[in-house]
C-alpha cells in the first residue's frame, strides 16, 4: 500500500524505521504467557485509558444516533444487550449522580456497531438524479453467499474483514475503480487481523496502547468515533496472526 507522505507524514515517518525493527519482537512479562510481540522503546504505543465521563458520553452519543438512524427505542436498546431498561437509562447518568452505572466494555460495543450499520443504511435513502441504486451498490460475499448490500465501500470492505469475506462492486456499479484512503486502507486492514479468529481482545487492547473500551473503536467503520490504527500497529497484529496460524496449522 503506498502511503501519501503529505496526508500521513506521521504514518510516513516511521515506514523505513518500521521495516528494520517490526520483525524484532521480545515477549512482555507483564502478560504472562499471552502470545503479544513487545515493543521496541521508539515502537511502543502510548496507552489510553478512558474516563467514566468519556465512557458515559460515548454510550449518550451512540444512543443517541441508534434512535435517529435506526428508530430504536429505549425498550429495544436495553434489550438488544440484555439490561433492563432502567439499567440503560443509569448508563447514561452523569458519573456524580446517584445511581450512575458504567456500561461493561463488550454491551458498549454492541451498541456502536449497531449504530453504524444505521448510519450506513441510511445511506440508502438518499437519491441522485439519474442514479440506480445498483450504480452505487458494493456486495459483501462470504464463500458464496450474500451477506450484506451496502452504498459505501468502505463499510462494505470493513463487514468483508470482519466477516472473512470479500467485497466486490454490483455488476451496474458506476465507479467500480473507487479508492480507498490510507487511513481507511489501515482501518480495514486492522479489523482484517483482529476478527481473523487468532487475536484475543487483550493482545488488541495491548498491540493499540488502549483500554477495553477504546479498543472496539480501533479501525472502527464509525468514522466520527473511529481510532486509525498506525502502520506498525497493523503489522504488530498481522505479525501474531501469522505466528499464531503457523503454530496452529
Amino acid at each position: 500500500m503506498m502511503l501519501d507522505k503529505a496526508r500521513n507524514p506521521a504514518i510516513c515517518r516511521r515506514t523505513n524505521k518500521l521495516a528494520r525493527q517490526v520483525a524484532v519482537w521480545e515477549f512482555d512479562e507483564a502478560f504472562g504467557d499471552l502470545d503479544i510481540p513487545k515493543f521496541a522503546e521508539d515502537f511502543r504505543p502510548a496507552v489510553r485509558f478512558s474516563t467514566r465521563q468519556e465512557i458515559r458520553d460515548h454510550y449518550v452519543d451512540v444512543v443517541s444516533v441508534l434512535k435517529r438512524y435506526a428508530r430504536w427505542d429505549s425498550h429495544r436498546i436495553a434489550d438488544y444487550i440484555g439490561v433492563s431498561r432502567q439499567t440503560s437509562y443509569q448508563y447514561g447518568f452523569q458519573p456524580t449522580a446517584r445511581g450512575a452505572r458504567v456500561i461493561p466494555g463488550d454491551k458498549l460495543d454492541k451498541l456502536r456497531d449497531a449504530a453504524t450499520a444505521a448510519i450506513y443504511e441510511d445511506l440508502k435513502t438518499t437519491f441522485a438524479p439519474g442514479v440506480t441504486a445498483e450504480m452505487r451498490t458494493w456486495q459483501v460475499f462470504v464463500g458464496m453467499n450474500l451477506e450484506l448490500e451496502t452504498f459505501s465501500r468502505l463499510y462494505g470492505e470493513s463487514q468483508a474483514a470482519r466477516l472473512g469475506g470479500v467485497c466486490v462492486p454490483h455488476d451496474c456499479n458506476a465507479k467500480p475503480n473507487a479508492q480507498l484512503s490510507d487511513e481507511d486502507e489501515l482501518c480495514v486492514e486492522w479489523l482484517r487481523w483482529r476478527h481473523a479468529g487468532h487475536i484475543a481482545k487483550s493482545e488488541a487492547v495491548h498491540v493499540a496502547g488502549v483500554d477495553q473500551y477504546l479498543e472496539g473503536r480501533v479501525g472502527c467503520e464509525g468514522i466520527p468515533w473511529r481510532i486509525v490504527p498506525t502502520a506498525y500497529q497493523v503489522a504488530a497484529l498481522r505479525d501474531i496472526h501469522h505466528r499464531r496460524e503457523g503454530r496452529n496449522a
